[in-house]
């Protein structure tokens, strides 16, 4: 009898082990991905550079051995031209009304444009607080026209601006968002905020975005490739030299106006003049593309597509000792590894329905540039896709994920039932006003009426710092994000019903 028991035990164990050895395997090849991917070798992974096409040979190679097709004709990279400079080799010449801006009196953030497209001359548009709210009930545009406009908005709201959420709609990251879309040629933010000497949400992210490339289309995109244009960052000293006579009031009279009521944009009797000067450097980069065709010849045609971004923001120099190299390991290492453990699990299994795509997309944390380039030179038609799964920064999870989603409650439903399924609580976008689908590579998707989920854990104090380093991802949250979205594909690649996407009234897109 003790034989028996002990036999039964260790057949029990043997049947276990291939389980446990195969889980454990996937959790050291998500490992081994993310201290490759966020090595210092790897620079920072910056759009264009030698690191990140590193890391592009690494993944389409990892596809490869893992049966996955080429995604690109015979090639497994979707390869363009992007164009490049740092602004502190930039001169910048900038009138404003009939006065030209001097050195230290501004800062400007040239977000997607190319240099050689300056001088820029536009109307401006006066839109006082600059907010777009309709749920709120607050829409300052109103009917007005931006396209080609330079538009002057003012720090505040009709209510207590969260000050920690630079990207509410009445911060500066949101307001930048409506007249973006609605192909303004700049943001003029008159900040009393610039006089500070202390650092706020707002003019920490200004300063930074200086420090890094401004990298663009060489080809254009059609449009801009996120919600944020070219901003001007003007102090309210500045306003009143320049613009008080042409809007009737001084910044500090404007402030206690707007206090009264709701405010209609119009356009004033000034110009805003911009010129960039220096020579931008040209390069490549590459959207990482591969596919597993559909096997039922009703759905063979209908694709789900799997997004990461491999990039980060690169390097920058520092005095020794210091660390500048912007490693990401969970920005974007973290998504990126899970997604090619994803690929790995999804081609072991096939029988897909639906044809599958995995798209890992460079250019991201410069303004989502190589998602823009997709949707201008779309690999499979735009109509075609039934969702977009999108997974960035899962690496701090602790058994909860946001899915941020845009249109679609019933496919947040699906996420949050297959979540549950795997123990992690999947929670709706918390902060709306962020208006976060702007900046996602989804974005590229939802514009099209395309549904998406974007699986993300978690902000932290080293988001877009160096210190975002290997050592703070938990795997285990990882790795359970891992089988949330292999469920989740899977449904649809088996044929769920194609979810729908009723489109928010604040969610306004460019016409292309």
């Amino acid at each position: 009898m003790v034989r028996r028991i002990h036999l039964m035990i260790a057949f029990l164990f043997l049947s276990l082990l291939p389980v446990q050895v195969g889980a454990q395997s996937a959790e050291r090849r998500v490992e081994a991905s993310l201290r490759f991917l966020a090595d210092d070798l790897l620079e920072g992974r910056g759009t264009p550079g030698r690191g990140l096409d590193i890391a592009a040979l690494y993944l389409l190679n990892e596809l490869r051995a893992a049966g996955w097709e080429p995604g690109n004709g015979d090639s497994y990279l979707q390869t363009f031209e992007v164009g490049f400079f740092n602004p502190k080799d930039a001169r910048y010449k900038i009138r404003l009304g009939n006065t030209e801006l001097r050195d230290g009196e501004y800062i400007l953030l040239p977000f997607g444009i190319n240099p050689a497209e300056t001088p820029i001359k536009s109307k401006i548009v006066f839109a006082g607080h600059g907010i777009f709210a309709p749920e709120r009930g607050v829409d300052d545009y109103g009917s007005v026209d931006l396209k080609n406009k330079a538009v002057v908005t003012l720090f505040g709201a009709p209510w207590e601006p969260d000050m920690n959420a630079p990207h509410s709609y009445d911060r500066v990251i949101g307001k930048a968002v409506r007249p973006t879309v609605g192909g303004a040629t700049c943001l003029v933010y008159v900040t009393h905020e610039l006089d500070l000497e202390e650092n706020t949400t707002d003019t920490s992210f200004i300063r930074e975005m200086n420090l890094v490339d401004y990298t663009y289309l060489s080809s254009g995109s059609g449009g801009p490739t996120m919600g944020m244009g070219i901003v001007l960052n003007i102090s309210p000293s500045v306003f009143d030299r320049c613009l008080k006579d042409a809007t009737g009031k001084t910044y500090e009279e404007w402030q206690n106006n707007l206090k009264e009521g709701t405010f209609q944009a119009r356009e004033i009797p000034a110009e805003l003049e911009l010129t960039i000067d220096v020579k931008p450097e040209k390069g490549t980069t590459s959207n990482v593309v591969g596919i597993l065709p559909g096997e039922d010849p009703a759905l063979e045609d209908e694709w789900v597509i799997l997004t990461a971004h491999y990039d980060h923001l690169g390097f920058k120099e520092v005095p020794p000792g210091e660390d500048g190299i912007w490693n990401g390991a969970d920005d974007n290492a973290s998504g990126t590894a899970a997604l090619l453990e994803i690929a790995r699990r999804l081609a072991l299994t096939r029988g897909n329905g639906r044809s599958l795509m995995i798209m890992f997309t460079s250019g991201e944390d410069r303004g989502m540039i190589g998602s823009g380039y997709y949707a201008t030179d779309p690999i499979v038609p735009l109509e075609s896709v039934v969702l977009n799964l999108n997974v960035d920064m899962v690496g701090r999870s602790k058994g909860s994920l946001t899915g941020f989603t845009t249109g679609t409650p019933e496919l947040l439903k699906e996420a949050q039932e297959v979540g549950k399924a795997n123990n992690v609580n999947i929670v709706p976008d918390s902060n709306p006003t962020w208006r976060v689908a702007y900046f996602l590579d989804s974005y590229h998707f939802a514009r099209f009426g395309i549904p998406y989920v974007e699986f993300f854990a978690e902000m932290h104090e080293d988001y877009h710092q160096p210190s975002d380093e290997i050592d703070k991802i938990n795997l285990e949250g990882l790795m359970q994000s891992v089988e949330v979205v292999i469920d989740l594909a899977n449904s649809y690649a088996q044929g769920a019903p194609r979810p729908s996407f009723e489109r928010p009234e604040w969610f306004i897109t460019p016409d292309f």
